[in-house]
């Protein structure tokens, strides 16, 4: 029994390996252009100049072409607003603090008939875009969601990802760093929750699994987005596995 369980453990640290290496290629991976639907791209910030470059340089790097980005922005006092800008992004000011009520404002002004809400650490691959549209529209769903690899944590941080992404994560488990979901779902009268600080990428999933079901997502553990740890260092390893947020 120990033999095997050891076995076991062997198979999913190579896995988890295999997993973040794929990764790290997919942000240089050659693949030929495509189009296809618009994809709105939201991203709640505040004061996120570090890092936010990382995330647009990423999308405007895309495969995918048919993209906009939509940053709403909540009283930054750095040069996050700026710096959309620069890349292109379309800015709106939020005038009050909280996450959610920042993505539900995005979702209701951008134009895509697919919608992607992801956080302001992300980078994506080359080819995340294209490969959540297919997942959305040859399987027939209306929530994607996939992985994910932290690109500056250490060996426990990673093995934590990929325990809970494969074991323990439900199809409607949505996280924040990438939710895809289809405009039908706004249409349905359901969107993100104006009155929540945080967690509102959770509680999204969950009101989709409890108006529609588990039939109406689509989830790849394997193929993962890349994020930050920073909220793990900001908040403690034993109380982020517990649920608790700084923010």
């Amino acid at each position: 029994m120990r033999q095997t369980k050891f076995v076991a453990w062997i198979t999913d640290v190579r896995e988890m390996w295999r997993r973040i290496t794929h990764a790290l290629r997919s942000l240089s991976v050659q693949c030929a252009p495509s189009s296809g639907p618009l994809v709105s791209v939201i991203v709640p910030t505040r004061n996120e100049a570090d890092r936010l470059p990382r995330l647009l340089y990423s999308i405007k790097n895309q495969c995918y072409r048919d993209i906009e980005v939509v940053i709403a922005d909540y009283m930054s006092i750095d040069r996050t607003p700026q710096i959309a800008k620069l890349f292109g992004a379309r800015v709106l000011n939020v005038e009050k603090p909280g996450v959610g009520y920042a993505t539900y404002l995005a979702v209701n002004e951008c134009k895509g008939e697919i919608i992607i809400r992801t956080d302001a650490d992300a980078i994506f691959p080359r080819d995340i875009l294209s490969f959540v549209v297919t997942m959305l529209q040859e399987r027939n769903k209306l929530v994607a969601h996939v992985g994910h690899v932290y690109y500056d944590g250490v060996f426990i941080e990673n093995a934590m990802a990929f325990y809970y992404d494969k074991y323990l994560r439900k199809p409607w488990n949505t996280t924040g760093h990438f939710i895809a979901f289809k405009r039908e779902l706004v249409e349905k009268g359901i969107n993100f929750n104006p009155k929540l600080r945080y967690d509102d990428d959770w509680d999204f999933g969950y009101r989709v699994y409890q108006a529609l079901g588990p039939h109406v997502f689509s989830y790849n553990y394997y193929k993962s987005i890349l994020v930050s740890a920073r909220r793990i260092r900001t908040t403690g390893l034993f109380k982020y596995i517990l649920g608790f947020r700084r923010r």
